[in-house]
């Protein structure tokens, strides 16, 4: 057998990424995302690919291009796959791919992006929402970028919540509910109002409509508000179904059409901090919602990070049974999400997929209890697996889009657990291949963002390659993370650096303490919130040699007035700053600046708009008139979620740098 190579820091452009998933009715195909780095363009695309079940054969379902086809969608017989693509001036528009042969032709136009849709079961219309673009978008768009820069260029801001992460600034525009044929033509608005709505869905009969919306008297103030509502797919007046205040998201039918089943929680306005997200079930007809696997205390959706899964934190609407008897969805866990099934004559949960994995994504084949997974553990970011819920037996693995790991000498992390404060913390530890007990070796504990998420069975791409540079890398999911309950994930709120820090100081005690560790040599880095604990550490203790904070909180009293989520987590950051000021700074490690003598390195986005580019201005302009050893690497055009979706080139440097500002002190 060959020997192994060490993993490279180019190896994180040659992965490729599947994200959501497609299973024929029949269960014979799955038609499933790839996502791909093009080095070349400096770009990430992805194509839609096919998979057969029976003989593990996997064939380009459209050909890869500039551009991103995302979302398959089965219709009922089977004869022809929906889905969204940028293929044309970069908009991304509704298509139809005939499985007998031809080209996917369009269905809707370019003057808008298509953001959702479903197919009627019998397959003749298609539900879509749609957001109209603006006539400078139109312009830019056309590549007349000359004729934009002869007008006054301005945003006329009125809203509370006028901007996101990734997304940039709301052109102005709602998002509402659309129907059309499946052979094109002329679409009719289902939904209308001062309002954007989501996920639409037909119900089994394909009569009604149902969507995700806030109607509430000021959605931006009550944001964490949300209803199922029903439309008739003819057109006419909405009936909201969820008729008790909270959060829904990622709905679904039941077979009979008499239920309806989402992720969410009943809460009053502003109180979404209190509860995770469960299943709950609602009458079709309309009612109040009862949750559905209390016996769970997890939210029950993917919350496990990596830097290379393709779903985190989108809600994966409960499955059904083929009898409707039972309902299937995810948990995540003590470092695992898992799919569960709750019978509905039950009193228990059982999980029906579990261990060490992270399930991603998951799709019921319509006539058959045959599931499609995305499955990825520590050491894979993701295959397609296949489960017969008829069959005591362990799903089968279906792909295998990253074969060249084989060829690759991969660090599996070893479990421990350490008591903090009367809790027991799960914790890991990446050791450099080829570890030997008698060697010292520098180390790196490493601190995940959120704080509502959890490290676990989730592949990073940069510990394995910090573990192949020959070091030692720790983390945990310390107190505020998600996957141990709700006590312990809410009882940071409004109270930043406390019980979490010392949840990781814990975890920095036992490293130091390791007889394989250098204590000389121990430098820590975490992204966002993570970030935010890393600012933390070094302004309340000197041990670390070094240390790199990524997009991260620096001042609480700014976040609150500049991120995109400022007035979301006001509660979190203790704030409003008029009524919380002393709390909010309190909880700022901007008020810690002058103990902090640790070599810094700040990495952070210019396009952040969650943790805003002037938190690390803020850091860095007071380090550096302090005169402490410290530098800033600010990235050209990326968000926050540079790390995961950052453009190929941008996402390299990102690591040369991290690496480098260690070797530089720690080597």
């Amino acid at each position: 057998m060959a020997k192994k190579r060490l993993m490279k820091l180019e190896d994180l452009l040659a992965f490729k990424l599947i994200g959501r998933i497609a299973i024929s009715p029949d269960g014979t195909r799955v038609a499933f995302e790839l996502k791909r780095a093009d080095a070349a363009e400096n770009k990430n695309f992805t194509q839609l690919m096919l998979a057969d079940t029976r003989s593990g054969e996997v064939r380009p379902l459209t050909e890869a291009g500039e551009h991103n086809d995302l979302r398959p969608k089965w219709s009922r017989n089977g004869k022809f796959i929906a889905f969204l693509s940028t293929r044309e001036k970069k908009t991304s528009a509704l298509y139809v791919l005939p499985l007998d042969g031809g080209e996917p032709h369009r269905i809707t136009d370019l003057d808008g992006d298509v953001h959702d849709f479903d197919i009627s079961p019998d397959g003749r219309r298609i539900v879509y929402t749609y957001q109209p673009i603006t006539e400078r978008q139109k312009l830019e768009r056309d590549g007349k970028s000359e004729d934009v820069q002869k007008q006054a260029t301005y945003k006329h801001i009125t809203r509370l919540t006028h901007k996101l992460d990734g997304a940039g600034f709301w052109n102005g525009h709602r998002t509402h509910v659309w129907i059309v044929s499946v052979a094109g033509g002329k679409p009719k608005q289902l939904s209308r109002g001062d309002y954007d709505d989501s996920e639409p869905r037909f119900s089994p009969d394909g009569r009604r409509v149902s969507y995700v919306s806030n109607r509430t008297d000021d959605p931006d103030r009550m944001f964490d508000q949300a209803d199922v509502y029903v439309v008739p797919a003819t057109g006419g007046p909405a009936r909201r179904v969820t008729q008790a205040p909270g959060s829904c998201e990622g709905h679904s039918w039941s077979p009979d059409g008499k239920t309806i089943a989402f992720v969410g929680s009943v809460h009053k306005p502003g109180d979404w901090w209190k509860h995770d997200a469960h299943v709950h079930l609602v009458p079709s007809a309309g009612g109040k919602p009862r949750e559905l696997a209390r016996d769970v205390d997890a939210d029950h959706l993917n919350v496990t990070i990596g830097d290379l899964a393709g779903s985190m934190f989108e809600a994966l609407p409960p499955i059904f049974s083929r009898d409707g008897r039972t309902v299937y969805f995810l948990a995540s866990r003590r470092g695992a999400t898992e799919l569960c099934a709750r019978s509905l004559s039950a009193r228990r949960t059982r999980v029906a997929v579990g261990g060490k994995v992270n399930v991603y994504a998951a799709q019921r084949a319509a006539n058959a209890d045959v599931f499609a997974l995305a499955i990825g553990t520590a050491t894979n970011p993701g295959d397609i697996y296949i489960f017969d819920a008829a069959q005591d037996a362990p799903p089968r693995r279906l792909t295998n889009v990253n074969k060249w790991l084989e060829r690759v000498e991969l660090v599996e992390p070893e479990e421990f657990e350490l008591s903090s404060g009367g809790v027991k913390l799960q914790c890991w530890v990446l050791k450099p291949p080829g570890f030997r007990a008698n060697r010292k070796y520098p180390a790196i504990v490493e601190i995940h963002g959120g704080p509502q998420a959890q490290y676990g069975y989730s592949m990073f791409h940069e510990m394995q390659w910090l573990a192949a540079r020959g070091y030692v890398v720790a983390y945990t999911n310390p107190r505020g993370s998600a996957g141990y309950g709700n006590a312990f994930r809410k009882c940071i709120v409004g109270d930043w650096g406390n019980l979490d820090y010392k949840d990781v100081r814990k975890l920095g005690d036992w490293v130091f303490s390791r007889r394989w560790v250098d204590k000389t040599r121990v430098g820590v880095t975490g992204g966002s919130y993570g970030g935010f604990m890393t600012n933390w550490i070094i302004g309340h203790e000197s041990r670390y040699r070094a240390a790199v904070t990524q997009r991260s909180v620096v001042n609480m009293e700014t976040m609150f007035g500049s991120s995109d989520f400022g007035h979301v987590i006001v509660s979190e950051i203790g704030g409003p700053p008029w009524k919380g000021r002393d709390k909010m700074l309190r909880q700022s490690p901007i008020k810690y600046v002058e103990k902090m003598r640790t070599p810094l390195l700040i990495i952070h986005s210019e396009q952040d708009l969650r943790c805003p580019i002037n938190e690390a201005e803020q850091l860095f302009v007071s380090l550096k008139y302090l005169g402490r050893e410290v530098e800033y690497v600010a990235f050209e055009g990326e968000s926050h979620g540079l790390s995961r979706g950052g453009r190929p080139q941008n996402r390299l440097e990102r690591l040369r740098r991290i690496c480098g500002w260690f070797d530089r002190y720690m080597k």
